[in-house]
């Protein structure tokens, strides 16, 4: 099987089975009274070992030679009429938004709790509790936006064009969605309460900066692959803890984003690039011999 089919389906496949595990390790692994973790579940064995041969399978599938890509990110992501990639990353920076307005939706409320535990004393400026989550909403959006246009473009067969600040737009959301998140986990001595959900953004993340650079000249496609895989899988395990919608939402426009890219380089990878045209022999001066002229043996 070709890898561009092999590839995403297996990310989707083990990220389904790890979605499967990681609600059985929450339904059995977990305490009801502390929340702290049972050890030794089977659940979360299971768990970490599927994860563990995912990760590996990634590798292997990787690594090897690729294209070097001179044309940069124009030739390794052109999908002139290709309608499928066109959907996923359509349907991605819509989920996209959808993230960035239910993130903005609740900016309100958060606001309200900062400012109440700050009149108790329990609690700093609530300006500075709501500003990664509206920077997260902004840049979501901005994520969305920028998706869009890669896609399009990609689908029309423009260029992109060097050093295209663009493709950097999902990385930049990934960075502040990291940033909050860890923010939010960093009191929570359960590493397994958050840890699938830290390793997909991060996934996310380096998946996202190494597709930015073929735009900077720096292509690495078994780098972009690798972490692209990761990341479909770790975002489709992280989708059963119990996350928000904007949250949810975000998860889907990395699957997606990442997916379509993923798919799209791997067969850019297995075109066959056009033969070069033999070279016959040349006459001093660049002049072409005179082969009807020519005869076998040796000269009368």
């Amino acid at each position: 099987m070709r890898k561009s089919i092999l590839c995403p389906v297996l990310a989707a496949v083990l990220g389904a089975a790890g979605f499967a595990l990681r609600k059985w390790e929450l339904a059995t692994a977990f305490e009801a009274d502390t929340g702290l973790v049972t050890p030794g579940m089977p659940a979360t064995i299971a768990l970490a070992v599927l994860s563990a041969a995912a990760v590996v399978l990634f590798l292997l599938l990787s690594l090897g030679r690729h294209r070097a890509f001179p044309g940069g990110f124009d030739e390794a992501f052109a999908a002139r009429g290709n309608t499928l990639f066109l959907g996923a990353v359509v349907l991605g920076a819509f989920l996209a938004f959808g993230g960035a307005a239910l993130e903005l939706v609740s900016v309100g409320e958060r606001y309200r709790q900062a400012a109440a535990m700050a009149l108790q004393g329990m609690g700093g400026n609530p300006f500075l509790a709501v500003l990664l989550p509206v920077l997260l909403a902004v840049f979501s959006a901005l994520a969305g936006a920028g998706a869009l246009i890669l896609g399009r473009k990609c689908y029309r067969g423009e260029p992109v064009g060097r050093f295209s600040g663009v493709t950097l737009l999902p990385a930049y959301a990934l960075c502040i969605w990291l940033i909050g998140a860890y923010q939010a986990r960093a009191s929570d001595p359960v590493v397994q309460d958050y840890i699938y959900e830290l390793l997909a953004i991060i996934c996310a993340l380096l998946g996202s900066y190494y597709l930015a650079g073929f735009v900077f000249q720096r292509p690495r496609p078994g780098s972009t692959l690798f972490f692209a895989l990761c990341g479909v899988y770790f975002s489709l395990v992280t989708l059963a803890d119990r996350h928000d919608g904007a949250t949810l939402l975000l998860y889907g426009f990395c699957v997606c984003y990442l997916l379509a890219f993923a798919a799209l380089l791997l067969w850019q990878e297995e075109r066959k690039r056009p033969s070069p045209e033999p070279e016959g022999p040349r006459m001093p001066g660049g002049a072409e011999p005179d082969y009807h002229n020519q005869t076998g043996g040796n000269p009368q």
